[in-house]
């Protein structure tokens, strides 16, 4: 451990946040200047070697043959492919054809991010009367600036909270990004039945659909862990009826970082009176994103969602077992430390968050290890784990050293 680089380096990072950049700006800044540093911070899935994974060679096809098609200057849509691309969506999820009829897709041309934020804009059009968005705590930071972009208050709940009635309430239908904690089934039945109880609409934010059962990827099969995750995470919102939108990036699943794909926005209606006005509501969203005419790596992705849906699978499971990989050799690792809980079955995902020392920063620089420090706590990107173990094992020890508590 070099403390007087480590020192230095924590000392950059608070002027960089003082100057104005997020953590994430920061930690990237700071792994890029140092050579000899190992990358636990970005939030890409990464090789085993510190190096990004390589993005989905079937978007890659089609995205570079949706390409040639912009020789014409013109406006170019997938409105023509959308009932085949929402039926692709609802397949790859695993939602049963019984509820189809009462689902709309939209792309919003942001990723995840632009899924969650209009699905958000749908919710406040369709109920003016919400002036607060319900939040967990320790979630996806944007999720705050998409409350102060649309004008109304957000309001911090438990990561394992019920919202209460009054609030439009944006949980995440996952792991939890940033902690990795996933919501038990007995909790998201009481969430669906609150809902279902108050008639509150719901926001699920699903960037990681699967991701809480990756461990079990050579075990099972590719079908079984969607599944579960649709039966864990969404069914018991479908089955009491609730109104909501479900989030989707394809981002972190197929691997496609680069890219930047549309997001997918699924909107459930379950009271057919209400489907005209909220179709309506929909589009009218959708224009006013400017989605209504897409970048060229939206169109290439719907057209391989429709036309190679099981090589984005296959793919997907291959992150899937990197995930797996990662998690398995940090369970061994940390097995007898103070950080063992962390890779309990409580958890998942592509992130954890302790809390950590007043002196874990220049400690873990110091060690040239970089995660993402916030607020007392050290976000760990688990696939940065290397797969030389001995490699792994120092750095496993470094992060153990410096913990607090979850």
């Amino acid at each position: 451990m070099d403390l007087e680089f480590g020192q230095h380096t924590a000392k950059t990072a608070q002027e960089m946040l003082a100057q104005g950049k997020d953590v994430n700006q920061t930690v990237k800044i700071l792994f890029d200047r140092d050579p000899q540093g190992h990358n636990y911070g970005i939030g890409i899935i990464l090789n085993g070697r510190g190096e990004p994974a390589a993005s989905s060679p079937t978007l890659t096809d089609y995205a570079l043959q949706e390409l040639q098609n912009c020789a014409m200057g013109t406006y170019y849509n997938s409105a023509a492919l959308m009932e085949q691309l929402q039926e692709a969506v609802l397949r790859w999820q695993r939602i049963p054809e019984e509820y189809w009829p009462y689902f709309n897709l939209a792309l919003p041309s942001d990723s995840g991010t632009g899924a969650v934020q209009s699905a958000v804009q749908l919710a406040l059009l369709q109920n003016p009367a919400y002036n607060t968005i319900g939040i967990q705590e320790l979630g996806w930071p944007a999720h705050k600036a998409i409350a102060r972009l649309a004008r109304v208050r957000y309001q911090e709940f438990p990561q394992d909270a019920v919202m209460p009635p009054g609030i439009l309430p944006l949980y995440q239908s996952g792991p939890l990004n940033t902690t990795g904690l996933v919501p038990g089934a007995q909790l998201v039945q009481t969430r669906a039945a609150a809902a279902a109880t108050s008639g509150e609409y719901i926001v699920l934010d699903r960037a990681y659909s699967g991701f809480e059962f990756a461990r079990l990827i050579d075990s099972d099969s590719f079908d079984t862990i969607m599944r579960r995750s649709f039966e864990l995470q969404l069914l018991p919102f479908l089955d009491a009826g609730v109104p909501l939108s479900i989030a989707i990036s394809p981002t972190k699943v197929f691997i496609t970082f680069a890219f930047r794909p549309c997001g997918l926005l699924l909107v459930y209606t379950p009271d057919k009176s209400r489907a005209e006005d909220m179709t309506q509501a929909l589009n009218a969203t959708i224009r006013a994103r400017g989605s209504s005419f897409e970048h060229p790596i939206t169109r290439a992705f719907a057209k391989a969602m429709i036309n190679d849906l099981p090589a984005l699978e296959a793919e997907q499971t291959a992150a899937f077992r990197r995930l797996a990989d990662a998690e398995k050799l940090w369970g061994e690792l940390v097995c007898g430390t103070t950080i063992e809980e962390l890779f309990s079955e409580r958890y998942a995902g592509l992130f954890r968050n302790p809390l950590v020392k007043e002196d874990a920063p220049a400690a873990i620089y110091g060690s040239h290890l970089y995660p993402v420090f916030d607020q007392g706590r050290c976000r760990l990107n688990i696939t940065g784990i290397p797969e030389h173990r001995a490699l792994a094992a120092k750095h496993v020890a470094v992060f153990a050293d410096y913990y607090i508590g979850a």
